[in-house]
């Protein structure tokens, strides 16, 4: 069951307390960011936090773009909150890392939300994402086959680097419902902006949107509710497989200079969901990240511990896997995957 947005954002801070914090509200103009600032003001004595808005123009939809951005410059002024507006052209950007609309427009949103966040000594970003987009999230993730930690969708606090900066996201309306963001909005005559993109099937967001979550209503119409139960149900097990698995970490796994190196045998024995785990932590801890890693990835690797030594995998980003007979790599650099030296 959702909450209402003071409620969810107080419980949020009850568990995440940030006394003292500056918070960098990231608002769009759209009801969900507009609401959340606007709780974020009218609790920040209570929370004793700091604010502070930013809102960046990607230049895809001219004018209505500058009409957004004007808006939230006016918001902000008038509740009083200091506010950086940064321009960017998504579009150069998509074409030149040759990425897709969203995946662009998300990538140059996080980096200039982080470089604001320094600039202005903001500790956390707060995203307006509600419990309806974590349910989207659920089921897009369950679609690309992401593994059992894809079905926790978004999380309430997560840590993310972009170049030189490792932010810390939080989304305290996670459990509040877009229909309450909406109602808030209206209670409070806040009048956010409207983006006709977001009415385009084009984006595979959209579509689970307008066109999938509406079909499963047919079959249960609590499918938003089931689907954030999943979310929940999910996280609690993933959190305590990492706990557990963190504890085995040492005498499993040595961390080197651009690998990782994991003992073969102790790492076969383990129950296959440990397995897993480690192998995600030794990508993690080579990488810095598991952007792109699937299911899919790892499942690989875990076939490969039968496999005779001299086996090698590719992976995402120039990541490699290499079988030994007493152990198993994972290492950016090839080189690192021959146990010779060097020949000269």
């Amino acid at each position: 069951m959702t909450e209402e947005p003071l409620a969810g954002v107080r419980r949020f801070f009850s568990e995440h307390p940030m006394a003292g914090e500056t918070v960098l509200a990231a608002v769009s103009g759209g009801p969900d960011s507009v609401c959340l600032l606007h709780v974020l003001c009218t609790l920040r004595e209570e929370l004793g936090i700091g604010l502070h808005v930013a809102h960046l123009d990607h230049r895809l939809r001219g004018e209505a773009s500058d009409a957004d951005a004007e808006y939230v410059r006016t918001l902000g002024k008038k509740l009083g909150v200091p506010t950086t507006v940064g321009t960017q052209d998504a579009a150069a950007y998509r074409k030149e890392h040759k990425l897709s609309p969203e995946e662009a427009a998300r990538e140059i949103r996080y980096r200039f939300l982080a470089e604001a966040a320094r600039d202005v000594g903001a500790g956390v970003i707060a995203a307006g994402h509600t419990a309806d987009d974590r349910a989207e999230t659920v089921l897009m993730n369950l679609i690309r086959g992401t593994g059992t930690r894809g079905l926790r969708g978004l999380r309430p606090v997560s840590r993310r680097t972009f170049g030189r900066d490792t932010v810390t996201i939080i989304r305290p309306l996670l459990e509040v419902s877009r229909e309450a963001t909406e109602a808030y909005c209206k209670e409070h005559n806040l009048k956010p902006r409207l983006d006709a993109s977001n009415l385009s099937l084009a984006p595979t967001r959209n579509r689970v949107r307008h066109a999938l979550i509406p079909e499963l209503k047919k079959y249960n119409p609590g499918i938003i509710a089931a689907l954030l139960r999943t979310a929940r149900l999910a996280a609690d097990d993933i959190d305590y497989l990492d706990a557990a698995t963190a504890k085995l970490r040492p005498g499993l796994m040595v961390p080197g200079g651009g690998h990782a190196i994991c003992d073969r045998a102790a790492l076969a024995a383990l129950p296959a969901a440990q397995r897993r785990a480690v192998l995600r932590a030794a990508i993690l801890e080579v990488r810095g990240s598991l952007k792109d890693i699937e299911a899919g990835h790892v499942e690989d690797l875990v076939d490969a511990l039968d496999k005779p030594a001299g086996t090698v995998i590719g992976l995402p980003d120039g990541l490699w896997f290499s079988i030994e007979y007493d152990r198993c790599l994972v290492a950016r650099d090839t080189a690192a995957l021959c146990p010779l030296p060097v020949l000269k």
